[in-house]
């Protein structure tokens, strides 16, 4: 009987061994397990996390869509206005926000401030929003028509 893994606790795993974020992440599960970790999921650090660690490039149009899909949340309506603003290859000084990596971090840090009723509320709400973008964590950027 094969117990089943929670994102969380995925994450938990993979983030202290990673050493270098620019590099996609050794998960050490397979994807059938991740997917299903995925599907389940109420924990939109974790979710951004697993994204970060799967696709560490620049992702402009997709982190301008979950910051858009998740603007609901007043941290990440004011993500996304920041996006819009940046966006079209603009050349700036400091952090991009455009990375999976940003979104987790601006994420986490915002969900700090809430207590568990409502962070947990919310992390569900969050979470759905990340599906409606990322429906499979493993192809994050829409195929070419």
């Amino acid at each position: 009987m094969t117990t089943r893994r929670t994102l969380t606790d995925l994450m938990a795993e993979v983030s202290p061994r990673a050493r270098d974020w620019s590099l996609p992440q050794d998960l050490g599960v397979d994807r059938v397990t991740v997917a299903a970790a995925w599907l389940a999921s109420d924990d939109p650090p974790a979710m951004l996390l697993l994204l970060a660690a799967l696709h560490p490039k620049r992702a402009e149009e997709r982190c301008f869509e979950l910051a858009t899909q998740m603007s609901f949340f007043e941290p990440m309506r004011i993500e996304a206005h920041v996006m819009s603003r940046w966006r079209g290859g603009m050349l700036t000084n400091g952090r991009s926000p455009f990375y999976f990596l940003s979104l987790y971090q601006r994420l986490r840090n915002a969900l700090q401030a809430f207590e568990d009723p409502e962070r947990s509320q919310l992390g569900s709400k969050l979470a759905a929003a990340i599906r409606v973008v990322v429906p499979d964590p493993f192809t994050p950027v829409a195929p070419a028509a």
